[in-house]
Order: C-alpha cells, then sequence, then structure tokens
C-alpha cells in the first residue's frame, strides 16, 4: 500500500464572592460578567453560557449563551464560536475545522467533553473534535496557560463542552416531556431532524434524557455560487444519559454518546479538492462513555469531591486512490477533584490519569505494526484566598509526568511542574484591575493515527513549555458592562516538523510568540441588548508571521477581529438579532518555509448574520426560527483556515476552502 502521509459548579456553601470569583477564574482571571449582572450576582457554572473566563480580560469577551447558540441554528465548530472574537474554527468542510483560541491551535489545548478529554488527532488535516450543538448547554474557555485545575497540558488553554442534563429539559413539577424539532438549511438543502425524550421519577431522585440527530446535507455552495466539493455528508447522533441524585449530597451521572459523519470529504479536508487531493468516500465516528460521581457534603466545608470516568474514541474511515485504510485515537481517564474551604482559603486538588492509544490499520499489514501508546499522570493544586477585602490572590501547580512508547520501540519519560499566580485587587466597587503568570510544561505525546507509518520523533524529543503573563482591568456599572486586557504568551521548544511535510517530529528552532489585547462591552436598554468583543493578537516565530499551512493545529494568524451583537425583545415572543464580524486583512505575508520563499495575503471580510424567533403559543411550546447565515452572500476564505498560497509558483495546490455563501436556516420546534 503507498501511504498518502508521504505527501508534502457554583458552591453552595457561605463563601465570600470575591474569593469565589477568583477560584472559578482561576489563576488568570477577573470576574466573567454578564448582561443584566452586578457583580454580586456572578456565576459560572448552569449559566448555558461560552466564556471566555482564564484570562485577565474575560469580561463581555463575546459570550454566548445557549439561546444564541439556538437562534444560529448552529450546526458546527464555526457557527458555535462566531459569536467571540478571540476563539474561531473556520473551513467550509467540516471535517477540516480546527479550533484556534488568541492564535494558539486545539493541538495546543486541553479540550473536553463532560469531562472527556479529547487527545489526539486522527489525521493533521482535519479537526480532531466532532460535536453535534443541539446537545449543549455551555461551552467554558478558558484562554491561555493558566489555572492548575484546566488539565494536563493547556498549552493555550482550555475547552470544555458541557452537555444538558434531564434536568435542564424539564420545567418544575413537570415528569416527562418531548422535544421534536426540525430544521432545513438552504445551503446545502440539508434536512436536520431531533428528536429528544426525557423524564424523572415522582421523587424526582432520578432522571433519563434519550436524544437522536440525523442532518443529510449536500454540497454546499461558496458567496461566488461554486460548489465546495467534498462538503456532502450525513451526521447521526445517539445520546442517552441517566442522572442520580439519591440524596441532596450524591450525584451519579451515566452518558453515552456516537456521533457518526459519513460522506465524500476531500483526502486532506482542510485543503481545496484538486488532482491530488480528491473527494473520497469518508466516515468519522466519535463513541464516548462517561460516569460521574460528586459528593457536595452540606456538612463539611472540606468535601466537595467530583470524580470522572470516561471513555473515548474517534476514527475516520477512509479511502484513497480505492485503498480503504483507517486510523483511530482512542483516550480512557480518570479525574478526581476536591474542594476544601478553610478560612479564607479554597484549596482545589486532585489527580488526573489518561492512558491514550493511536492506530493506523493497514489492511495490508499487520496493525499491531503501526500503533503508539501514551500515558499522563498528574496531580494538582489550586489555592485562592482573600488577602483583604479587597484584594484576592491565587496561586496553584501541577505535576505531570508524561511517558510515550512509539512504534519503533522508542520510549519518552517526561515530568515537570506548572506553576501559576494570579491577583485581582478591587478599586471600587466598580472598578478591579488582574494580573496573572502561567506555565505549563507538556511531555512527548501520540502522533496523529494517520502519520503512524511514515513519521518518527526524534530521540532528542523533549518537553515543550508554554508561559503566559496577563493584565487586565474590568468596569461594571448600572447594566454597563467594559472589560480590557492585554497578553503575552510563549510556547517554547515546541513539537512539530521543519517543514509541512516532514517525517521527523522535533523540537522546533523557534519559540511561538503571541501578544495581543482584548478589548469587550455590554450593556441593555430595556428590550435592547448590545454587546462586543474585539480581540488583536501577532503571533510569531523567527521573525516571521505564522500561518496555519506551515503550523497546522498548533497556531495560526487571524486578522484584527471585531464582533458586534445586538438583539432586540419586541415581546415576550418575538425576539430579532443581528451578529456582524469585521476581521481585519493581513497582507505580505514573507515566509521561507524549508528553504521555499513564498508571500501570502490574507484578506479582510465581513460577515452578517439575523435571525428571528417566534413562540405563538403559551411558553416555549413551539418554537419559530429564521436565521440567515451570511447574509450579503460574502465569498471569503476564514483566517482560520489553511491560506491562499495559489498564486506562489508549484503551489497552486496549496489553498484552504472558503466558507460558505448565504444560507437560510428555518427550523420548528415542538415541546410536549
Amino acid at each position: 500500500m503507498t501511504y498518502p502521509l508521504k505527501d508534502k459548579k457554583a458552591h453552595g456553601k457561605q463563601f465570600p464572592v470575591s474569593l469565589l470569583f477568583a477560584a472559578v477564574t482561576a489563576a488568570l482571571s477577573t470576574s466573567a460578567v454578564y448582561a443584566n449582572q452586578s457583580d454580586t450576582e456572578q456565576t459560572r457554572v448552569d449559566t448555558g453560557m461560552l466564556q471566555v473566563v482564564g484570562q485577565a480580560t474575560s469580561g463581555m469577551d463575546g459570550f454566548i449563551d445557549q439561546d444564541t447558540l439556538e437562534q444560529a441554528q448552529a450546526t458546527d465548530l464555526t457557527d458555535i464560536f462566531k459569536g467571540d472574537a478571540s476563539i474561531t474554527a473556520g473551513g467550509g468542510v467540516q471535517m477540516g475545522q480546527k479550533i484556534y483560541l488568541r492564535n494558539i491551535g486545539e493541538n495546543m489545548l486541553n479540550i473536553s467533553i463532560d469531562g472527556a478529554e479529547q487527545a489526539g488527532a486522527v489525521f493533521h488535516h482535519s479537526g480532531s473534535i466532532s460535536i453535534e450543538p443541539e446537545l449543549l448547554k455551555q461551552v467554558e474557555v478558558e484562554a491561555g496557560a493558566g489555572s492548575a485545575t484546566a488539565g494536563p497540558g493547556a498549552m493555550g488553554g482550555s475547552v470544555r463542552f458541557v452537555t444538558k442534563d434531564p434536568s435542564d429539559l424539564l420545567k418544575p413539577g413537570e415528569k416527562a416531556g418531548a422535544l421534536l424539532k426540525t430544521q432545513y438549511f438552504s445551503n446545502g438543502e440539508m434536512v436536520k431532524t431531533s428528536a429528544t425524550v426525557f423524564a424523572q421519577d415522582s421523587s424526582e431522585k432520578f432522571g433519563v434524557m434519550l436524544s437522536v440527530v440525523n442532518a443529510d446535507q449536500d454540497e454546499l455552495e461558496d458567496g461566488k455560487g461554486n460548489t465546495i466539493t467534498g462538503t456532502e455528508s450525513d451526521r447521526t447522533l445517539g445520546y442517552v444519559k441517566f442522572v442520580a441524585n439519591p440524596t441532596d449530597e450524591h450525584r451519579i451521572a451515566l452518558s453515552y454518546e456516537n456521533l457518526d459523519e459519513e460522506g465524500k470529504a476531500p483526502y486532506r479536508p482542510e485543503l481545496a479538492t484538486g488532482a491530488r487531493n480528491v473527494a473520497e468516500p469518508t466516515e468519522n465516528t466519535r463513541t464516548t462513555a462517561i460516569l460521574a460521581y460528586d459528593y457536595d457534603s452540606v456538612s463539611n466545608d472540606l468535601l466537595d469531591l467530583s470524580v470522572t470516568l470516561y471513555n473515548t474514541k474517534q476514527e475516520e474511515l477512509r479511502e484513497f486512490r480505492g485503498t480503504p485504510y483507517d486510523g483511530y485515537v482512542k483516550s480512557t481517564g480518570l479525574t478526581v477533584q476536591n474542594s476544601s474551604i478553610l478560612g479564607d482559603h479554597e484549596l482545589v486538588y486532585g489527580l488526573n490519569y489518561r492512558d491514550d492509544t493511536a492506530v493506523l490499520n493497514d489492511v495490508d499489514s499487520d496493525p499491531s505494526q503501526f500503533k503508539e501508546t501514551g500515558e499522563v499522570k498528574g496531580v494538582f493544586v489550586q489555592d485562592t484566598f482573600e488577602a483583604t477585602p479587597e484584594l484576592t490572590i491565587s496561586g496553584g501547580m501541577r505535576f505531570d509526568q508524561y511517558t510515550l512508547d512509539g512504534i519503533s520501540g522508542e520510549e519518552f519519560d517526561d515530568s515537570g511542574v506548572s506553576p501559576n499566580l494570579s491577583a485581582n485587587y478591587d478599586i471600587s466597587s466598580t472598578l478591579s484591575v488582574s494580573a496573572g503568570y502561567g506555565q505549563v510544561m507538556r511531555g512527548v505525546e501520540l502522533k496523529d493515527s494517520f502519520k503512524l507509518a511514515s513519521s518518527y520523533n526524534s530521540p532528542d524529543l523533549e518537553a515543550e513549555t508554554a508561559k503566559n503573563v496577563e493584565l487586565g482591568v474590568d468596569y461594571s456599572y448600572n447594566g454597563l458592562n467594559l472589560s480590557a486586557g492585554v497578553y503575552r504568551s510563549v510556547i517554547e521548544d515546541p513539537i512539530g516538523g521543519d517543514a509541512p511535510w516532514s517525517k521527523e517530529y522535533i523540537n522546533m528552532e523557534h519559540d511561538i510568540k503571541t501578544k495581543g489585547f482584548t478589548l469587550s462591552g455590554d450593556y441593555s436598554w430595556d428590550k435592547l441588548s448590545v454587546s462586543a468583543s474585539f480581540n488583536h493578537a501577532d503571533s510569531e516565530a523567527n521573525g516571521q508571521t505564522v500561518t496555519r499551512y506551515a503550523y497546522s493545529s498548533t497556531a495560526t494568524s487571524i486578522g484584527d477581529t471585531l464582533v458586534l451583537n445586538v438583539a432586540y425583545d419586541v415581546n415576550p415572543d418575538l425576539k430579532l438579532g443581528w451578529t456582524a464580524t469585521h476581521v481585519a486583512s493581513i497582507n505580505d505575508i514573507n515566509l521561507n518555509v524549508a528553504g521555499y520563499e513564498l508571500n501570502v495575503d490574507k484578506p479582510g471580510y465581513d460577515v452578517h448574520d439575523i435571525y428571528v424567533r417566534w413562540q405563538p403559543l403559551d411558553g416555549d411550546k413551539l418554537t419559530l426560527m429564521l436565521t440567515v447565515n451570511n447574509l450579503f452572500d460574502k465569498q471569503y476564505l476564514s483566517h482560520s483556515s489553511v491560506e491562499d498560497f495559489s498564486h506562489n509558483p508549484d503551489w497552486e495546490l496549496i489553498k484552504g476552502t472558503p466558507e460558505p455563501g448565504r444560507d437560510v436556516r428555518l427550523s420548528a420546534a415542538l415541546r410536549f
């Protein structure tokens, strides 16, 4: 066989509010301020929001709540993150979408689904995360190396997807219900249907939910009306969750999810199709099983325990020139965490364990030949305390040990400490400032499955390190919330290749340096609410602007981004909304890639989305939605996609896929 890779929870006890805020935002944050909430009403748990909580500049940095996800009729990662200026995921082909947080890619993030860490990737030309937005209760984003509780390997931060519980769907006094939903998307003529049933016993101690979602999509069109080859797909989700609350102190949750997507996708989904990148039958499957136990003692401030045991597997089955092959990444893990209140201190401490396996199944060879295994063991502690009524300090540390058994028998063993320290000072009841420093070490981890047969690790490979500094200021008064901050991060000894087509994994010679600032704000006037977020980030290595093509899932450069959200409640049953996104151009990027002198531009773009939500019956028995994404049919290439190098001689095949053009989305949801 010829291998294609040879090509180039809010605490229920009485507790100082400022201390609670610092604990949940951990090492590098000021308070997360939400619309229509005062400082004393801040909460991070069960809010149903996408939050940027780990940075000193968190504030109202373009939060997206559950309603907003539904109003966008989100169907992929791009839709989920479009409301925030600091995080993005672009690409017309869904399998090629990758998450970038302040320019740092998903390979440098700790990403989890209900605590199940999604470690590694099947193919570096594909995204490593598949998620169905219909199930999401909230998404929490911690930007930058920071809190010891963020999990192992959170070099650029963490992204935590949280799914719904039966109690999130049941109203007070209800014992059972059902939600039926159908959607039509004009671009690609996708029809998406979902059915969710949920129930609890008469004592309200046991609940269950079952959800099935199917989306059948034809090929999309870009803003010029051209077909985006390789975007057809048929996606099916099956999800079941059991939750038991036998007493007020105990909670047990067991869930299982199977997400399957198949269709004809490009061999390299992040690149436009061409003679060497044809669309072939592809199937992508993620299965995740999670058992979670929580014990929060009502009488003992020392005991607030959570235990999560999980198994998750991401697999791709593909054809290349008529020959089938597949690969998978599987992780089995355990996280144990406890919170103890000691006077003015809250200690959060625990352990992480994860066992990872990557496999390439070559149908013509012994599958065991292409297998790599690794382990991550970690312990952590984070202490947050109120030094004075105005000053809150948080500090913590992780110790992690990484081991890896490579495909050629090579062994790697890395261990180290990751410290952090931050402080928040309330100048007044309306104004606060913050500062923080965080450092993360990460040892050698799995290569992506499809590289196991053709790539190898340098015997001198060592751990990589990220360092992050934050300064921020927050102002909140009478419903007006403003935030501003600056940050600087450095990833030292990043692991990768000296060229995109390299076979050898090495510690790259040059650090990846990012510096930037954020601005955000929100305000509400009666029925009208407005929020805005802005992010500026410059990322360089060896004095050159980083690009997605050269650094893949590690980093890219995204132009200055401004996101404006406006919503108007005409009446309790009718709501209108508009989101505008402006991304500034980055021009004349000069690169030297393995001896090739290249030049590339990243043109800017403006995209507008609108929605109307109408609930004509009492309550939410019937919800009708009209959403128009890319209202003006803009033709553009997302800055989080592979850049267009096609004007450089011999590089005509290197370019990403454009974003879809105008998409009119209609939905009807009936609740029983």
